[in-house]
This record gives C-alpha cells, sequence and structure tokens, in this order.
C-alpha cells in the first residue's frame, strides 16, 4: 500500500481557488497545499463538482478515508479534457487544497495517474511530478472562441472562458476602489459579514440576481414565442426576458431572479432592465441588495460570432452612492452544451 505523503508547503494555490465559486473558496485553504497518494475507491463524474474517494495509509499505517473534490465536467468538457482519467482502483497521487475545517478533505489541482500522466485541473496549474501533461487545449487555455458561425447571432450557448476575472469582484464591500461607492449602512453590513455564519449558499442553496450572472457554467439564450429564456447550467436557473412591447414589472411580484423586460438596440445588441429581485445579496459575501435595486444589462455579440460582451449598471439608493458599472464576456465554442446539476447531491457526497 502506498504510503500518505501530507506536506503543508504553505504555497499560494491560485488555480482551483481563485477561478472557482466563493463556496469552494469558503471551503478550502488557498494559502496551502497537500500531496496525498492512494487508492480510489468511488468516483462521481457530475456538476458541480466531481467527487473522488479514496484509501490511503496514514503515518501510523492505519488506513483513512478522504473525500476530494475538483473541478466540474463542464469545465472539463470546455477543456477539451477526457475527464476518464482514473477509475475506481487505481492508485494515483494528487495535490491541492486542503479543507479548511481540518477535516480529510482536498480540492485537487494535479492528479498523477497509474499510467504516469499528470492532469492538470485548472487553467494556471503548474505540473509537479511529471512531463508526459494532460492539460486544458491551448485556444482554451487562452479563452479564444470559435469565429466560424456569426450567422447564429446571440441565441445560442455560451461559455465562460477561464482567462477573465469574476463579474463582481471578489471583497467587493472591502476593497477601496468599490467601497467608496457604497452606503455607510452598506457599508457597514458588509464589515459585519462571517462567512461561516452569514454564508446565503450554504445547504446548496440557490443563488439569485445578480450573483447567478457570475456562474462558471454555460448558458443559453433561446426563443419562447415573444421572450428569450437564459437558461444557466448552474441549479439549471432559467430566466425570461421579457420582449412583448407592453411589458412591464409593475405590480408584479417579487423574485430570486426579478423580472426582466429586454428590448432590442441593434441586431447584435439585447439590452435589459430588471427589477423586482428579493435574494438580497449583491455579491454573497457581505454587500446586500434591497428590491429598490435595479440592474440594466447590454449583451453585445461580436462581428465575428466569437464572443458575447457583458455590461451592467446597479443603482440601488440604499446601497450604492452612485451607479455601479461592471463587465465581463462570454465565448462561444460548438462543442459547449448546458448539461445537469445536482447540487444537493455533491452536498450528500
Amino acid at each position: 500500500m502506498m504510503r500518505a505523503v501530507i506536506a503543508a508547503l504553505s504555497l499560494a494555490c491560485t488555480a482551483p481557488v481563485t477561478s472557482a465559486h466563493h463556496a469552494i473558496s469558503g471551503s478550502y485553504d488557498a494559502n496551502s497545499i497537500i500531496e496525498i497518494e492512494g487508492e480510489v475507491t468511488a468516483l462521481l463524474w457530475r456538476n458541480p463538482h466531481v467527487q473522488i474517494s479514496m484509501r490511503v495509509i496514514g503515518p501510523d499505517g492505519v488506513a483513512q478515508n478522504w473525500a476530494m473534490a475538483t473541478t466540474s465536467l463542464s469545465n472539463m468538457r470546455r477543456w477539451q479534457m477526457d475527464p476518464n482519467f482514473i477509475t475506481v482502483g487505481d492508485r494515483i497521487r494528487v495535490a491541492g487544497n486542503p479543507a479548511r475545517d481540518g477535516a480529510r478533505g482536498v480540492y485537487l489541482s494535479n492528479v498523477l495517474t497509474s499510467r504516469g500522466e499528470e492532469v492538470l485541473l485548472g487553467p494556471r496549474v503548474e505540473p509537479r511530478w511529471s512531463d508526459q501533461i494532460v492539460a486544458m487545449t491551448e485556444s482554451r487555455r487562452l479563452g479564444q472562441g470559435d469565429t466560424s458561425a456569426p450567422e447564429l447571432g446571440m441565441l445560442r450557448i455560451w461559455s465562460t472562458p477561464d482567462t477573465i476575472p469574476m463579474l463582481i469582484p471578489r471583497n467587493f464591500g472591502r476593497r477601496p476602489e468599490y467601497r467608496s461607492k457604497l452606503t455607510e449602512a452598506a457599508q457597514q453590513a458588509a464589515d459585519a459579514f462571517v462567512w461561516e455564519r452569514d454564508n446565503p449558499l450554504r445547504n446548496c442553496a440557490p443563488k439569485g440576481m445578480p450573483m447567478i450572472m457570475e456562474a462558471p457554467y454555460p448558458f443559453e439564450f433561446r426563443r419562447d414565442a415573444q421572450d428569450i429564456l437564459w437558461h444557466q447550467e448552474e441549479f439549471d436557473t432559467v430566466r425570461r426576458i421579457h420582449m412583448s412591447p407592453g411589458a412591464s414589472a409593475d405590480g408584479q411580484p417579487g423574485s430570486l431572479l426579478g423580472y426582466s423586460v429586454g428590448r432590442w438596440e441593434n441586431e447584435q445588441t439585447l439590452i435589459v432592465t430588471t427589477t423586482q429581485m428579493n435574494w438580497g445579496h449583491f455579491d454573497g459575501l457581505g454587500v446586500p441588495l434591497t428590491t429598490q435595486a435595479e440592474m440594466v444589462e447590454r449583451f453585445t455579440v461580436s462581428p465575428q460570432g466569437d464572443r458575447l460582451d457583458y455590461s451592467v449598471t446597479f443603482t440601488d439608493p440604499a446601497i450604492f452612492a452612485e451607479p455601479v458599472t461592471l463587465g465581463k464576456h462570454w465565448v462561444w465554442y460548438p462543442d459547449a452544451e448546458v448539461g445537469s446539476y445536482d447540487c444537493l447531491r455533491a452536498a450528500e457526497n
């Protein structure tokens, strides 16, 4: 049996955590990395995170059960990586960020397979053990889209490249360049936030607007009669954009996603105004959002058809001292798909 090699190296491991959503960075220590060797006892290939169980022999010779998580099947598809690089019974070596709570858990960045291939599970992960590397293709690493079908317009599947930052900058309410845009009440709310106590995503609670717009998974724009549906893989979220000329949020009830009214500015730009949002959170890390908030979004597809640019302006008199505009973009890959998602099952495993 392989002996566990658990070495806290106090290295910054930026790849799997900084690009992951807040629940991952809140659960695993991004400032240290450990290595473990052992036998794969169970695999769950799924979204939002692949789950791997390992039997490890500890320094005292006693077998230990370790629970591993890593990136999603959606990411592996986007990176053009075959996810079947390990099977139950394989002896492997892994490296990644340890669980913050001291449990036997790791968020994986590197896997050395029984064949001697090293799998890199992120866009900025460096090899540790082998020169036989399995990683994403170069075009996917650079976040390049496909320019072969500009005639498809906006109504298709779009993917998040790994080369762009999150839509809402992390720790928005505590960073000077953004803090000045908040009211005093919003600043106090951000200061009082404690992740372990106040995490709005605990127990796989669904995300609301606007945070769902930074989800790293694929989404699709499609028509439903006169309206447009935005279908995001994360939480199987479906958002309706009302496109009829008389559409209005007046009298509509509040909801996690609010009430969205859209219009075409031209053939390549969709403008959407959303109100009636009652999720209560702006960034999920302490900055709130009230039912007075309004989002105005601009989606613009490039002439080449390979990129969808996005900007959003927020107003909320109780939260923002001035309008706040943020942005990101998505790219088009012909092989992308909006897959299944089962966060509850992931939490139980």
